[in-house]
């Protein structure tokens, strides 16, 4: 039985540490916006294509134009926060606090948007169902604007929980607002795409 207990750690340069983040911040932007694009692409698809008018079924109704710019708005609020922040430090603390409530009020409008949905009809049965091709493609959409929301919201309370520790490496902390400024510029655009999408009815 061995009984030394000495090890080794290797620690990373700031740099580096903030160089392989970055990566892993540019794939995941990179596959969500695969994602993204794709339902774009379903909602203009099945939009176009309107096979027996089942994109919207007569008396089926939608949401209005700005209910999805509004539900896009609490993503370009944190980002614009966000950027005013990297660009002065003095105001970190302000502006991560900022854009954290942004998407907590931006995820509570989407949230109450898909929990009061125009077009849910019923069967015969009383069981409710989605009605329309719209409707199927809206929650899909909502539900892109929720996983930013919640992931742009962890992203936040972390940089709001770090403006507020005593010692911090200055040069991973740059790193580290960099990379948050790009997922938060990532959602925004998003959210922007998302509403532009959906005003087409």
């Amino acid at each position: 039985m061995a009984h030394d207990t000495e090890f080794h750690i290797h620690h990373d340069s700031p740099e580096k540490v903030g160089r392989r983040e970055r990566l892993g911040v540019r794939i995941l932007i990179v596959a969500d916006g695969s994602f993204l694009f794709s339902m774009i692409f379903s909602w203009f698809y099945l939009r176009n294509l309107n096979v027996n008018g089942a994109w919207l079924p007569k008396g089926v109704h939608t949401f209005t134009t700005s209910s999805g710019y509004m539900a896009a708005a609490g993503l370009v609020v944190a980002a614009v926060a966000h950027r005013i922040g990297e660009k002065k430090m003095e105001a970190r603390k302000i502006t991560s606090m900022v854009a954290f409530l942004a998407l907590i009020f931006g995820l509570y409008y989407q949230w109450h948007q898909m929990a009061h949905m125009p077009f849910i009809a019923q069967d015969d049965a009383g069981r409710p169902f989605y009605n329309g091709a719209y409707a199927s493609n809206w929650v899909l959409v909502a539900g892109a604007n929720m996983f930013h929301y919640l992931i742009g919201g962890f992203v936040a309370l972390g940089l709001v929980i770090r403006g507020r520790r005593a010692s911090i490496d200055p040069v991973l902390e740059e790193w580290r607002q960099r990379i948050a400024g790009s997922w938060f510029t990532w959602i925004a655009v998003s959210g922007i795409l998302c509403a532009i999408a959906t005003s087409f009815k």
